[in-house]
């Protein structure tokens, strides 16, 4: 069947709203119901729900660790929506022990304890994180707390985590995620006496996924079906090429290719497939090795 467009191709309003899904479906956005499923990250998410639903030793604290551009940060939102228990999602870890509890508490539009900001006004807190702890529903439901690029986290708040969380059974669970390099190393060193559970997250999209990636995201953005014609296995090769299979970097040149009104990737993409095709080089570059 023939899709006819319903206007010109170059009616000014439909290549604004060819703008408005492409920059929907490929914006940077932690929603969780923009998630698209593939095998490593369902891995990670069943992972970490096992974790969530464990009290033994090793269960207080996990990590998400992986390179920039996989996810991480959406599959955060996305362990918090799927969790039945209280969680809440902290972007950075990036303050001081007490300073974190006054932000955990307003965003959750609460406050701490008379007798605890008595104490920090004293210079003479007990137990740095009670406030915390006191955020679980009961004994038997932990507080999760999720810190997005936790390796911003100071050394005064790792010493006290170290030194306030218990091993197991504990009422504060902490979720961190963190790329894979020396700070993130030096943090996951320092909760070694608390045994952390740690996830990575190191493949890329495979050429399948990222059609099914593409689809999906195009669909969550409710793209018409003619743009959806537009996405044939040869363009989803050279996006698949192009960007590795690296979600962050198939949203740049996905978003390219659906809001250039010619309907290519990006001149200097487009390019470099010339030379590549002039070169009588195929598409079989290992995705790791590719730079983006």
């Amino acid at each position: 069947m023939n899709l006819e467009l319903p206007f010109s191709r170059d009616d000014s309003s439909h290549n604004d709203s060819v703008r408005d899904f492409a920059r929907r479906a490929f914006a940077e956005t932690a929603d969780p119901e923009a998630y698209i499923p593939r095998d490593a990250t369902e891995s990670v998410i069943s992972s970490l729900e096992a974790w969530a639903a464990d009290d033994r030793e090793g269960s207080t604290v996990a990590a998400l660790v992986g390179p920039p551009g996989l996810g991480k940060t959406l599959l955060l939102r996305v362990f918090e929506a799927r969790n039945e228990r209280q969680s809440l999602y902290l972007p950075y870890a990036g303050l001081p022990p007490t300073e974190l509890i006054d932000w955990v508490y307003g965003l959750l539009s609460r406050s701490p304890s008379a007798e605890f900001e008595r104490e920090v006004l004293l210079g003479q807190p007990t137990r740095v994180l009670d406030p915390l702890f006191a955020l679980a529903p009961s004994s038997d439901e932990p507080f999760f707390l999720l810190i997005d690029d936790a390796d911003s986290m100071p050394e005064e708040t790792l010493r006290v985590m170290i030194d306030e969380l218990p091993r197991k059974r504990s009422t504060l669970r902490i979720l961190m995620a963190m790329n894979e390099d020396a700070k993130a190393s030096r943090l996951l060193a320092g909760f070694d006496s608390l045994r952390p559970h740690t996830v990575r997250l190191q493949r890329p999209m495979s050429e399948g996924e990222t059609g099914d990636y593409l689809l999906g995201r195009l669909s969550w953005a409710g793209a018409p079906g003619v743009e959806l014609g537009r996405l044939d296995s040869a363009q989803t090769r050279r996006i698949f090429a192009l960007s590795a299979g690296v979600p962050q970097m198939v949203h740049r040149i996905a978003y390219s290719f659906f809001a250039d009104d010619r309907g290519t990737v990006p001149g200097d993409l487009d390019a470099k497939q010339r030379r590549e095709n002039w070169m009588g080089r195929p598409f079989e570059d290992d995705p790791l090795e590719l730079d983006p």
